[in-house]
């Protein structure tokens, strides 16, 4: 019989191990810190071992809530990775012509160590009074069987349709391998070409729940290998066929496919998530040879690269720096009707009545202070676009606002016996964790793309139940 491991051992061990990187990672920033405006950097992976001591590590352990995990692995990367290697590899630039000040790069430090305190006392409070509420899930039938697909049924082929008829649709799609020539084809599209390709991306995933809660069932039912291996390739279909070059959201339907996978199937989770994960690293990386990225380095240093590319996905002290004089450089951002767009530019289906609005959203004028061009390839971190609006103080609110919003998805989560319901707001969750590096325009965008479309038609699904023995459709 195999010895059971008690949950705390695990969490002793995890904070040892991050108690010894921290550690390490903090004594070796402060002492061959070697840029002005950076003295301070060893502050952002001390305050990050606190709080991974104090409260992440235990929730981590306590029960699998996906914002929580992409959170922390997230801040870890942000936190201690990132300024490593700064340290490591002398690298205290970035991609603008002119660089931040140094007084700019001590505020930027400063600023977030102060987010990362805020938000984990939030997550604190929030996962405290959630956990009195909170009920186990049935291991056994995880989910209520639902009662008629005729509805999913009916979008899959409208969805599928769309992607055929609407010109420009079928072209964007990509099987397993990249196409070229698709860098940020969905925004760049008109709304009908927009619309093709959310609902082609929507029915696809619906596809994918319908056919793995078919599996489970008939696994469940005869112990047959081959309702195993037929959820496998729909788990593998569902994350090879994606629109645009976005690397993001095609790492986000994989971790929530493997989610709900190990769900159903946790025998054979192990099976299949290291296939999974290499699948992945070799689409991000033909990704990136097709959207032609060019390396900071030019090619000649992949730690450079590496460095550079965690400062830009993950919000570090350099991108903060240049929000923080975006607001400098142009006092017009500040604007409330600046804060207006930021949020209803995103929302899909509101911004085709917004979009010609004479207005400017946050992230552009960033891009101004970053290249002082019409490029547009760098995210405005969360914590930037706060103190934009709202000032030092109340910097850190948009990111309080993205947690709690997380945390009340996550009791929808917790609570939901409906298997799509499930995958849909674990789907918007998982972005959420990562909003250090995002801002509300991401976070907007993406609710409105992946939940406000399946929960129009998982209303309509319920509303309709079609009955196969008399042979018609009534409404409920």
């Amino acid at each position: 019989m195999p010895i059971k491991i008690p949950k705390q051992m695990y969490v002793i061990f995890v904070n040892f191990i991050m108690l010894c990187l921290g550690g390490f990672v903090t004594i070796y920033v402060a002492e061959n810190i070697n840029a002005p405006g950076y003295e301070r950097l060893y502050l952002l992976p001390l305050t990050y071992t606190f709080c991974f001591l104090i409260l992440f590590s235990r929730l981590l352990f306590q029960r699998f809530k996906v914002f929580i995990v992409v959170f922390t692995v997230i801040g870890f990367a942000r936190f201690v990775m990132l300024p490593y290697f700064i340290v490591f590899n002398d690298y205290y630039g970035g991609r603008s012509p002119e660089p931040p000040l140094a007084s700019s790069m001590e505020t930027a430090i400063y600023l977030m160590v102060y987010e990362l305190v805020m938000v984990t006392i939030v997550i604190g409070i929030l996962d405290y009074f959630q956990n009195k509420k909170y009920k186990a899930r049935d291991t056994q039938q995880p989910f209520d069987e639902t009662k008629s697909y005729f509805g999913y049924k009916v979008f899959i082929i409208i969805g599928f349709t769309a992607a055929i008829v609407i010109p420009g649709v079928i072209s964007s799609i990509s099987f397993f391998i990249p196409k070229p020539d698709l860098v940020d084809v969905m925004e760049d599209s008109d709304v009908l070409h927009m619309l093709g390709g959310y609902m082609f991306i929507l029915a696809k995933q619906l596809i994918f729940i319908m056919v793995t809660w078919w599996t489970y069932k008939k696994y469940a039912a005869t112990n047959q290998m081959l309702y195993v291996w037929i959820a496998i390739i729909a788990l593998f279909t569902n994350i090879g066929i994606f629109i645009g070059t976005n690397r993001s959201d095609i790492v986000l339907v994989a971790i929530v496919s493997l989610v709900t996978f190990k769900l159903l199937f946790p025998k054979y989770f192990k099976m299949v998530v290291f296939f999974v994960g290499a699948m992945i690293v070799g689409i991000i990386i033909v990704m990136s040879t097709v959207r032609n990225i060019a390396s900071i380095s030019g090619g000649t240093s992949g730690v450079t690269d590496f460095t550079d590319n965690m400062q830009v996905y993950f919000g570090g002290p350099y991108n903060v720096a240049m929000a923080l004089e975006t607001k400098l450089v142009f006092p017009e951002a500040r604007h409330m009707s600046v804060l207006f767009f930021d949020i209803f530019r995103p929302m899909i289906g509101v911004n085709i009545f917004v979009k010609n609005l004479p207005f400017d959203y946050s992230n552009l004028f960033f891009n101004q202070r970053y290249f002082y061009s019409d490029h547009t390839t760098q995210i405005l971190p969360m914590i930037g676009q706060g103190n934009l609006f709202f000032g030092y103080l109340l910097s850190p609110i948009f990111s309080v606002l993205v947690v709690c919003l997380a945390y009340f998805i996550q009791s929808k989560i917790d609570r939901t016996r409906s298997i799509e319901m499930f995958y849909f707001l674990t789907l918007v969750c998982t972005r959420m964790g990562m909003l250090m590096g995002q801002n509300t325009m991401n976070i907007i965008n993406d609710l409105s793309y992946n939940l406000a479309l399946f929960l129009i038609v998982y209303y309509v699904n319920k509303k309709i139940v079609f009955k196969k023995r008399l042979g018609d459709v009534r409404y409920e």
